[in-house]
């Protein structure tokens, strides 16, 4: 994945945007990592949206997409090129 401008969002980011999952983001347990976002959902409250996200250093390899309840306000984003 290339360099790009990293920015906090108040929208639920494009498919292929990489995203900063983080507890500031509301996710917890997770640890801290780079994903690339394979699709979204919008959630139930303002603010939020589900977001199916697989590791970036999985994408090469046998990449496991998992899906997170996220914050926007909290989620930093990496926007497609």
């Amino acid at each position: 994945m290339g360099q790009g401008i990293v920015h906090r969002t108040v929208k639920v980011p494009p498919a292929g945007s990489q995203v900063f999952i983080s507890p500031a983001a509301g996710v917890h347990g997770q640890g801290s990592f780079w994903g690339l976002l394979v699709s979204s959902t919008d959630g139930l409250v303002d603010d939020h949206a589900y977001l199916r996200v697989c590791r970036i250093e999985d994408v090469d390899g046998d990449a496991t997409v998992r899906t997170f309840y996220c914050q926007l306000s909290g989620l930093l984003v990496k926007d497609a090129e």
